[in-house]
């Protein structure tokens, strides 16, 4: 019997992983996952690590794939990650949204076309990370 998968459209609003073993192996950055389509299978919420606790959420590039996961502190993304109403795994696209000058991600349906301003919210997102990072050093 084949397993029972959702696109993100299929959500009014996104909840709880159904496990919590983290994937082996290395991560990859969030940035190498946004406009790509995903199907994200869970997460794990305030995990210890070097920079604080952070949001580790499981996904699969292809549904029957191994499943690999990235960190991060979007308080957009786990908004939708905590909702009780989310079922996993999901296919989704995450993509870079700008509110007045900050940069921030969003789940969108992996149905979505990804448009040349999805690629310039991107690069401009890119370009702002490695201005940060710069003055960071």
């Amino acid at each position: 019997m084949a397993e029972e998968t959702f696109d993100f459209a299929d959500f009014s609003l996104q909840g709880e992983s159904a496990s919590s073993a983290r994937p082996t192996g290395d991560y990859p950055s969030i940035d190498e996952v946004i406009n790509k389509p995903i199907w994200c299978t869970g997460f794990s919420d305030s995990v210890e690590t070097e920079n604080g606790k952070r949001t580790l959420v499981k996904f699969k590039w292809e549904l029957a794939g191994a499943e690999t996961a990235f960190w991060t502190s979007s308080k957009k993304l786990l908004g939708v990650l905590k909702n009780p109403s989310i079922r996993f795994p999901f296919h989704t696209i995450i993509k870079v949204v700008f509110v007045r000058d900050m940069a921030g991600f969003e789940f969108r349906s992996a149905k979505e076309v990804v448009s040349q301003e999805d690629t310039d919210a991107l690069n401009m997102y890119l370009i702002k990370k490695r201005s940060y990072m710069k003055q960071r050093r």
